[in-house]
Parts: C-alpha cells; structure tokens; sequence
C-alpha cells in the first residue's frame, strides 16, 4: 500500500508542477515543473518515497525515445558529424575543467558541463554522485540563455519565402514508410530489454538508456520505419525525469544557490562561444546556409532548436542530424569519460 500511495504522490506532484509551469510559461515545463515543485516541497522540509522501480523504468523509455530519433541520414556529412562529435567531447571537458578550477566537485561538474539534452543529462546523473541541484541549475541555465543568443542571431540569416520554396523544389516527395506494428513493438522491448541487462552485466555505464536506444535505432534505422513519437508520451517521460530529479534535491543545496552564479556565467560563455565558433566553421567550410550552421550548433533542447530553425527556413533535416547527434554523443561519451577519469 506504501508503495502505491507513494506512486500515486510522485506523480500527482509532478503533473502538478507540470500544469502550474504550463500556465506561467517556465521553459520545459514538462521537466522544470516537477523539479520546482519538488523543491518547494523539500524546502519546506517535505520529502517523498519514490518507488525505487521508476528511475529503471523511466530510463528504458528515454532510451527508446531516443533510439526512435536515430533515423536521419548522415550521407554527405560525415566530416562534418565527426569534427562535431569531437568538438563535443573537448568542450564537455573544458567545462569540466573550468568548473572544478572554481570548486565544483568532479562527478557534479561532469553532469553540469555536457551540453547534452536536459533531460537524459539530468537521469543519467542520478546513477552518479553528483549534486541534482547543480546539475540542473547549470544545464537549464545554458539551454535557456543559449536558445536565446542562438534563435536572436539565427533570425538575421532568416531565409526568405522565395528561398525556402527553392529548398523545398530540390527535394522530391519521397514515399511513405512503414509502420512499426504493435507485435514488432513487443519483440523490439523484449530485446530492448535484453540488451540492457545484457549491458548492465558487462558494467557498462547507464544500460537502462543505451540498450533499448541502440535496439530501437537499429530496428528504425535499418528498416527505414516511420515512427513518430507521441507527443503525451515523451511529456510523460520527461515528467518522470524531472519528478526523479527534483525529488533527489535537498533543502541544502538549494541554500547554496547565490555561490552558482559565477559558475552559471563562466559556463554559459563557454559554453555560446565555442557553440557560435563552431557555426562559423560550419559557414566557412560548407555551403549550407546561415541559419542551418547556426541552428545546427545551438546547445539548447532538441526539439526547440529544430522548430526555430524550421520557422527560419533552415535546412530542418542537418539540423536534426547534429541535435541528435549532439545528444547521442553527450549520452554516450560522458558517462565513459567519468569512469575514466575520476
């Protein structure tokens, strides 16, 4: 009965901070509004069982959702993904690197510095001992003035109507995929599934994410599936997230929160700068335009940096290629990366 009364908690409070985000406008209210309201709970000294079954659960789904995004093709831009890849991995470790110079411990600043999705960055560090805190305060703070720096210089290389019509022309309609079926759904789980056990017993870091993501995105890469997801779905998910994060936040940490913002501004600069260079790079050696370099290089959430780009006309396709690498390669990299040098 405990168990169930506090799932039903867990839930009631994280839909409820996502509605009240919702209605004042936070950013990611699916994810910020649990965490807020977690911590307007531990604030006030109340702390909630969380059923230790959900973080296992909640991860196998963020792995599938991720996995379903790994159908966009890379042919003709495979210099460019890989130069990106590796500009990923120096930047996560020039921020660790700043961060710890200013005293934030190892695990944290590893967690805090991968420009990676909020989300998953902020799972992934619960299987660590970093501070949940931090870790969300940094990541939401350069997703957010990273959004706005890039959508504000992306908007002058807006493409006209006459130039998006001409992009459009070049690219013929192609034929609809298949479906994945409700039966090859349960196969695909099973295996997903599988391979995160199968991972978990070779101590691979996360297996939960990694199994079923790399399951899920062979089965829709190779079989050239049309799969969208579900926009309540991926709410859910990141519900959970930000209910798992913001229930890991204690009332100390949050004292401390005047000490963060120097942290907050030398990473955010960091993290904009070597974002912006990285674009510029792409201007000089491609012949994609402005807005595609640009928004293909903003360190922001994946799915906001995708729209703005398609409201710019850019080339919604490249752009999607390097979000989602950029999240695959930060999901992948960071968690080897701590073992390795912690």
């Amino acid at each position: 009965m405990s168990v169930f009364i506090g799932f039903v908690l867990f839930w009631g409070v994280s839909y409820a901070g996502y509605e009240a985000g919702r209605r004042v406008k936070v950013p990611a209210p699916a994810i910020l509004g649990p965490i807020l309201a977690f911590m307007v709970l531990a604030f006030f000294g109340i702390k909630l069982q969380v059923p230790s079954w959900q973080k296992p659960a909640l991860s196998v789904l963020t792995g599938i959702l991720l996995g379903i995004r790994m159908k966009h093709s890379m042919k003709g831009i495979y210099k460019q993904v890989l130069v990106y890849a590796v500009w990923l991995i120096l930047l996560t470790i020039a921020g660790v690197w700043l961060l710890t110079a200013i005293g934030i411990d190892k695990e944290t600043a590893f967690f805090a510095a991968t420009p990676g999705g909020m989300a998953e960055i902020s799972l992934m560090s619960l299987n660590y001992h970093s501070d949940p805190f931090v870790t969300v305060l940094l990541q939401s703070s350069r997703m957010l003035i990273s959004m706005a720096v890039f959508s504000a210089i992306g908007s002058r290389y807006r493409l006209s109507t006459a130039e998006e019509g001409k992009e459009t022309d070049r690219k013929p309609e192609k034929p609809e995929n298949p479906r994945i079926s409700l039966l090859l759904w349960c196969v695909l789980i099973v295996i997903s599934l599988a391979a995160a056990a199968l991972l978990g017993k070779l101590h691979v870091p996360v297996p939960n994410i990694l199994g079923p993501m790399l399951v899920i995105g062979a089965a829709v890469k190779g079989g050239k599936y049309e799969c969208k997801i579900p926009r309540r779905v991926q709410t859910f998910v990141q519900m959970g997230i930000g209910g798992l994060t913001g229930s890991s936040i204690s009332r100390e940490s949050m004292m401390g929160l005047p000490h963060y913002i120097l942290p907050v501004i030398l990473l955010s600069t960091l993290v904009i700068l070597s974002g912006l260079l990285m674009a510029f790079l792409l201007m000089r050696f491609t012949d994609w335009d402005k807005a595609t370099c640009i928004m293909s290089c903003c360190p922001a959430g994946l799915s906001p940096s995708i729209m703005v780009a398609m409201e710019y006309g850019a080339n919604a396709n490249i752009v999607t290629v390097f979000q989602v690498l950029r999240m695959v390669t930060v999901l992948i990299a960071t968690p080897l990366m701590v073992e390795w040098m912690l």
